[in-house]
């Protein structure tokens, strides 16, 4: 997560990156914002279809946790 402006937070970013032992191997083991790092620098990105599926199975779960939250409040 970063973030960024003068003084104060002007918006937040929040990088969701699935990480195995088998993708921080290559790196010496880093992680987080390290291994990002790198792995950009080397120009490793991940396989699009693979991000896009992640993707919207992300976006399947948030909905159904705004849908689960939503019907609490009810």
């Amino acid at each position: 997560m970063s973030s960024h402006g003068h003084d104060a937070r002007k918006h937040l970013h929040i990088a969701v990156q699935p990480v195995t032992a088998e993708v921080r191997a290559p790196y010496g083991g880093l992680r987080s914002e390290q291994l990002q790092a790198r792995m950009m620098a080397a120009g490793d990105e991940p396989d699009l279809s693979e991000a896009e599926q992640f993707c919207e199975r992300a976006r399947e779960l948030f909905r159904a946790i705004a849908v689960s939250r939503a019907e609490d409040h009810s």
